[in-house]
């Protein structure tokens, strides 16, 4: 279907860790104006869920319409099924597909503009950029575009490629240039993206705005707004998180005052920001302490020692520190699999119960599931159960050692979350702990004192389990705010609006209560 139809185009806009309560209350003060705009001319709600549990994995649901459960991505370092190893996951890895995918073949065209984590599509008309300007990644990923030469054209348009990445533990100066630097980004992204639709006409357009998500992350600690404030003096940057807002939401106007009256623009943000430290030091010292998890023993023996490679015996050779100090400089893949070599040694599988994957802030704690994991050794069933119900008990008995306050946020068992069997990478229960503005050195547990050390990502800001969506124009009716709704529900409504038939594995059902009726929209069965 051509683009200049009746009704079209379809505009995806992403506000990357707008955080939902900030949008909501900045845009009534009229100082979103843009979002207060597209708030009251047609329909929203807040995101959340139990696909909202894992921030890692938000926009690989957002985009495919597929279940976490499903996918199973929670983090970028995470185990590998049936193995005691871990392995670096990204959102591209997961073998499912963006929803513009399924436009393949239908003769529509797409502009597609730093969707997080999304390689370009191959096989669709239009143009497809990927990490030209996005959050950071660690190891970086690479620029590709579809059709190779959509880089020049976007060069043309927006500049130099300019990845800002985070600084954990910057100068209030380093922070101001930030800030400074990410609004002018989103100034010449949305002029990127003007430029593009002026060019040529799109069925679809999908834009990601990051700024807010890393000058979040990088300002938060300064902030004076509606959630507090932050425990570093403002040093004039408290109003830096607005700044932020402003700009995206300045360049979020622009672009929908560029598109025809025809068009239907959505807005989403993935998750929201919150104030919080690691603790994933914390979480594995609260398995070893409680005798969860079990450090392996250093008997004598009369027996020979095993085999070992030659990378093995020269690491025993150097002193812990210094070779963690040089596995910095290592390819990261031979980093990677000496992470996930270590992790594996470190732990008398034989005698485990449950055992702390790595993750910074929200906690992931899996079950030594026999039948699941290679020597597990809790049965499936009332065992399983039983171990989960002392699990929790004791993760709420825990106490901020200088304040006395439970530091325990709550705990979700994953299968009774997505209801089903899940993707087996998943942990059995996840931790979300307290927010809090200081980092947590010692916590306290009836049995045990647990302490950590300054962690290497010592940053004092983490996200929420709730994201937003916001939808107007021609193919949405002013219907306001609506209750809740799932992530998954985007990708299905978006190719509702593109008359296109949201694929079976898409679970989530398109949000018809939103959607203007149309002989062209109820045709697609959905």
């Amino acid at each position: 279907m051509p683009a200049d139809r009746r009704t079209g185009p379809v505009v995806l806009l992403g506000f990357d860790a707008a955080d939902p309560e900030l949008v909501e209350q900045w845009a009534r003060e009229g100082k979103l104006p843009a979002m207060a705009k597209l708030m009251s001319r047609g329909a929203w709600a807040r995101t959340g869920g139990e696909e909202l549990l894992f921030e890692h994995g938000v926009w690989s649901t957002l985009f495919s319409g597929i279940s976490t459960a499903r996918h199973g991505f929670h983090f970028f370092w995470q185990p590998v099924p049936r193995t005691y190893g871990l392995e670096l996951k990204r959102g591209r890895d997961l073998g499912v597909v963006p929803f513009w995918a399924w436009l393949r073949g239908t003769g529509r065209s797409v502009l597609v503009l730093d969707p997080p984590d999304a390689a370009p599509v191959r096989g669709l008309e239009g143009t497809q950029v990927s990490e030209w300007a996005t959050h950071s990644h660690y190891p970086p990923l690479p620029l590709e575009a579809e059709p190779p030469t959509a880089i020049t054209e976007v060069r043309k348009a927006f500049g130099p490629r300019e990845q800002i990445g985070e600084k954990i533990g910057a100068s209030a100066v380093s922070d101001r240039v930030m800030v400074e630097r990410l609004v002018a980004r989103a100034a010449r992204k949305g002029a990127c993206v003007r430029a593009l639709i002026a060019k040529r006409s799109y069925d679809l357009v999908v834009a990601i705005f990051s700024e807010a998500h890393t000058g979040g992350h990088q300002a938060c600690e300064y902030r004076r707004d509606a959630k507090g404030d932050g425990p570093r003096p403002d040093a004039g940057l408290g109003d830096a998180l607005l700044r932020l807002y402003r700009a995206v939401d300045d360049e979020i106007g622009r672009i929908v005052e560029a598109l025809p009256p025809t068009a239907t623009v959505f807005v989403t943000s993935s998750v929201g920001m919150l104030s919080q430290y690691p603790t994933e030091e914390l979480l594995e010292n609260f398995c070893r302490e409680l005798g969860y998890q079990v450090s392996p023993q250093r008997a004598a023996s009369s027996a020979p020692a095993p085999r070992r490679s030659v990378t093995s015996r020269l690491r025993g050779l150097v002193p812990e520190r210094a070779r963690n100090v040089v596995s910095k400089f290592l390819p990261f893949q031979v980093q990677a699999r000496l992470l996930s070599e270590k992790f594996a040694a470190s732990t008398d599988w034989s005698r485990t119960t449950v055992y702390a994957p790595p993750g910074y802030y929200t906690g992931c704690l899996r079950v030594n599931l026999r039948g699941r994991e290679p020597n597990g050794i809790v049965s499936p069933g009332a065992e399983y159960d039983a171990l989960l119900t002392r699990l929790e008990e004791d993760l709420h008995a825990l106490r901020d050692a200088e304040s006395g306050e439970p530091v325990i946020e709550r705990t979700v068992r994953t299968r009774d979350a997505f209801h089903r069997d899940v993707h087996p990478a998943l942990p059995d229960l996840i931790v979300f702990w307290r927010e809090h503005d200081r980092p947590l050195r010692r916590v306290r547990h009836p049995r045990a004192e647990l302490t950590q050390s300054p962690h290497a990502f010592h940053r004092g800001s983490h996200h929420t389990t709730e994201g937003m969506l916001v939808a107007a124009g021609a193919g949405v009716r002013a219907a306001g705010r609506g209750p809740d709704i799932s992530p998954l529900s985007l990708a299905p409504t978006l190719l509702t609006l593109l008359d296109v038939t949201p694929p079976d594995e898409m679970t989530g059902p398109p949000l018809h209560d939103w959607l203007v009726q149309s002989p062209a929209l109820s045709d697609t069965g959905r």
